[in-house]
């Protein structure tokens, strides 16, 4: 049986990783500086931090790994210093050094981010390693790419970039952009399609277990986009509002949002929170594909239908998920 090491499994794409592990019966652990959200899954966690390269080789020694799983990163965007980004770099470093040292792993997935490329004018790379990186974190990511090409590895190694995901056990979006849109503050800045690429988490889950399970000639060497197929942003955000609120989100012109969000960035740089700034402008009006349709043509989709998902993901901040979030905890005893 393969032993698999995830590192990060305490996130969000990890707890959903390691419930679909549960299921399967694979042989694994959880090896992270956080607590596991889930009471179920403390006996696979395994404490311990990527910044420490003796801790890694600790846990290599003893639970000698033949597959890792590197999800363990810090994925926000809210530093402009890429010394913020410490886990996705030195921490890559220090796992890829160990991979090297231990000849029990076999296979590594990389995890990375869409966001190591955005361009207007060009959608698409031209190569795996044309980068045009977004926001500080997408420059951190392009660190841990070049990290993993540069490492000369001798086991399989496949880099994987996670689209824009979402699901249960998303920890941010229930406290922001789902919340505005229960309270009805949220209105769509643009009157036009916007075309996204979004990754549904257990889509997300289910390609990265395809790709540890692929022929190797499929997978060495190589880098996926991870998602579903690109859709106009819209129908994700109003079927959202209409789970929680039963009617669609409205529409307005994008340019009545410029002023807002630059005062929004004003607001940030003075410490004060705003809920619009112009990254988040661009995040609602400028379309970001992600080539995720090669991805699914080898490895497919579990939950191909958006509204189930949308329904799925609902249905746990209502229930489950509601304890982690005081707003949703207070409006379900109301």
């Amino acid at each position: 049986m393969k032993s698999i090491f995830i590192t990060g499994g305490s996130g969000f794409i990890g707890t959903n990783l390691i419930d679909y592990y549960i299921i399967k019966g694979y042989n694994f652990i959880n090896f992270d500086k956080a607590k596991p959200l889930k009471k179920d899954q403390e006996k696979y966690w395994v404490e311990g931090n990527i910044l420490d390269i003796n801790c890694i080789k600790k846990a290599f020694n003893q639970f000698r790994p033949n597959i890792v799983i590197h999800l363990a990163a810090r994925t926000d965007c809210d530093s402009n210093d890429i010394k913020d980004y410490t886990d996705n770099t030195d921490g890559t470093r220090n796992l890829v050094d160990c991979i090297k040292e231990f000849d029990c792993v076999k296979q590594v997935i990389i995890t990375s981010t869409q966001y190591v490329y955005k361009s207007k004018q060009h959608p698409f790379q031209s190569k795996e390693n044309d980068y045009l990186p977004y926001t500080t974190y997408g420059k951190s990511k392009v660190i841990t790419e070049e990290i993993t090409r540069n490492a000369n590895l001798s086991c399989t190694w496949t880099i994987v970039r996670p689209c824009n995901v979402w699901g249960p056990w998303h920890m941010r979006y229930p406290n922001e952009l789902w919340k505005m849109i229960d309270k009805g503050f949220y209105v769509h800045a643009s009157n036009k399609e916007v075309i996204r690429t979004y990754a549904y988490v257990k889509n997300v889950v289910h390609q990265i277990n395809a790709i540890i399970n692929a022929p190797v000639e499929k997978v060495n060497k190589k880098t996926f986009y991870l998602g579903d197929l690109p859709v106009d942003s819209y129908l994700w955000l109003s079927g959202i509002s209409q789970q929680f609120r039963n009617v669609p989100i409205k529409r307005v012109p994008s340019s009545l949002f410029i002023i807002p969000a630059t005062l929004g960035d004003l607001l940030k740089k003075m410490g004060i929170p705003s809920p619009i700034y112009t990254t988040r402008y661009r995040n609602m009006t400028e379309n970001y594909y992600g080539p995720t349709n090669i991805t699914i043509r080898e490895f497919g989709l579990s939950h191909p239908d958006l509204q189930n998902n949308i329904k799925e993901t609902a249905d746990w901040i209502k229930g489950e998920g509601c304890v982690f979030f005081p707003y949703w905890s207070q409006k379900k005893h109301k």
